[in-house]
């Protein structure tokens, strides 16, 4: 990555110590220098529900001065902003990702690396990227896909070195593409062939779970009406579709056509042919990709994901008529869905564990440091949700009924958050303070109140909380302990989780 002459002004003093701190230091501290000068205290300025919901589901959730920032642009130009990332500046996190040693590897140079390694390296990455990111939706869209085309990353010792290039070469460079697009790459993905066995597909020796799945997850959906002799014809033609076992080309795709089921073939009622076995799988994903099921599935979960746990049938319908007419244009879809009065007027939605940890360091400008004890790493996994280790190849659920009995690591996660005890954690509690000139506790109250919530805390709320914090002095250390308390209260509380 080379940085531009704003870049490397931007970055100012920092340049001087790059030789002997690294990118990743470097990158924190660009992180921490965007938290505004100043801040609006709630109640000063309107944010409208739909540009909060926004930025709760199609990314992080806000950081300080976001939804000011949003506010006076536009939901319309914020949407169309982070529908095209590539023209979004992201110094923080590019300087971030320039630390990681394996993630920037060739698949060649990747498979002869250390397998926990790469999977460090993954999850490190990951996170950085959805806690740094000024490519919110992107971000969100990349977790959607990983979903969409999950791959647990513990299949094998070797699937952590698979996922990477996956996750580098499949899912991201697709994400806000044609679906078509995405699905041909998945389907050339060593990490996805291995994960459902088909490296283990051959003319004697039959494996019907890709094939399965591809149907069943991927594309169709599971009522789309397919037969098992679907199942069975589909799986005859990804025979000898496989990875490389050794040799220079080790772990990457390839296609074995000794190993090739080369006979007649009918899905769906149609005759695939080709002449020869990559041709047929060509066919067979471009039936696929342009049917009719395939584009109410696609509509249905874009819809579950960003709008309800019972998605608005007129929504999915109006979004899988834009896939059909777009040929699967995802941006085209996200303008109807985010664009639309479903979404305007959504009920709440209980955030993911994911998404629940990453909005709580983003309100609160949080910088992450790279720790050995993995600490960030483990709540994830205690609540559940952990990047890339659900093992069944449906993804982590959407619903919030599947979220909704695991609530305890949450409130402990604040509590440890605010005072300090979540090890290489920190966030800038002073500075927030001074930036948001609050010189008494209700007005620090009611400044957490407009981090956490996007509005002014309402009169009970505020009412409750001063009587917690009592009258002492500002800098008084039980009202400092009482302020900490109550912000992580808010941040437990069904007001921030439920958005």
């Amino acid at each position: 990555m080379s940085l531009s002459r704003r870049d490397f002004l931007k970055l100012g003093s920092l340049t001087a110590v790059a030789t002997v701190t690294g990118c990743s230091v470097i990158g924190r501290e660009v992180s921490r220098r965007e938290l505004p000068q100043a801040l609006v205290m709630p109640g000063d300025t309107a944010v409208s529900t739909p540009i909060h919901r926004l930025l709760n589901r199609a990314g992080y959730g806000p950081r300080p001065g976001d939804l000011e920032r949003v506010a006076a642009m536009g939901l319309v130009a914020y949407l169309e902003e982070q529908l095209n990332p590539e023209a979004i500046d992201d110094t923080a996190v590019d300087l971030l990702l320039r630390s990681l040693t394996l993630y920037h590897m060739d698949a060649s140079q990747l498979v002869e690396q250390d397998e926990e390694d790469a999977a460090v390296e993954l999850i490190t990455a990951t996170i950085w990227r959805a806690l740094n990111s000024k490519r919110q939706m992107y971000e969100a869209m990349v977790e959607f896909w990983s979903d969409h085309f999950n791959i647990y990353l513990r299949k094998n010792r070797f699937m952590p070195l698979l996922k990477m290039i996956d996750d580098r070469d499949v899912i991201r460079p697709h994400a806000l593409g044609k679906f078509r697009d995405l699905l041909a790459a998945s389907a050339h993905s060593p990490a996805m062939l291995v994960y459902l066995d088909n490296q283990e597909n051959s003319k004697d020796a039959p494996n019907e779970n890709y094939a399965r799945e591809l149907l069943e997850l991927h594309t169709l959906g599971v009522h789309a009406g397919y037969t098992q002799k679907d199942v069975q014809e589909v799986a005859r033609i990804l025979t000898g579709w496989t990875v490389q076992r050794n040799g220079r080309r080790k772990g990457q795709f390839t296609f074995n056509p000794d190993q090739h089921d080369g006979g007649p073939k009918t899905v769906l009622g149609q005759t695939i042919r080709g002449d020869d076995g990559e041709t047929e799988v060509a066919a067979l994903l471009e039936l696929l990709a342009t049917h009719p099921a395939t584009a109410h599935f696609i509509a249905t979960k874009l819809a579950r994901r960003f709008v309800a746990d019972e998605p608005p049938a007129a929504l999915v319908n109006r979004i899988a008529q834009t896939y059909q007419e777009t040929d699967g244009d995802i941006k085209a879809m996200l303008r109807v869905l985010f664009l639309s009065e479903e979404f305007a007027s959504a009920p709440p939605k209980l955030k993911r564990p994911y998404t629940y940890l990453l909005s709580v360091l983003r309100a609160l400008h949080a910088d992450l440091r790279p720790t050995r004890n993995r600490a960030v790493g483990r709540v994830l996994a205690q609540m559940g949700q952990l990047p890339f280790h659900w093992p069944p190849p449906d993804g982590y659920p959407d619903d919030s009924a599947a979220w909704a009995g695991n609530l305890l690591p949450r409130w402990n996660v604040a509590l440890a958050m605010l005072h300090g005890e979540l090890s290489g954690v920190r966030f800038p509690w002073e500075r927030i303070i001074t930036a948001g000139n609050a010189q008494t506790a209700p007005q620090v109250l009611q400044l957490f109140g407009g981090l956490v919530y996007g509005r002014a805390l309402h009169p009970t709320e505020f009412a409750l909380f001063t009587d917690y914090v009592g009258n002492r002095p500002l800098h008084d250390h039980e009202t400092q302990q009482r302020l900490r308390d109550s912000i992580a209260l808010m941040l437990a509380s069904p007001a921030f989780q439920w958005t």
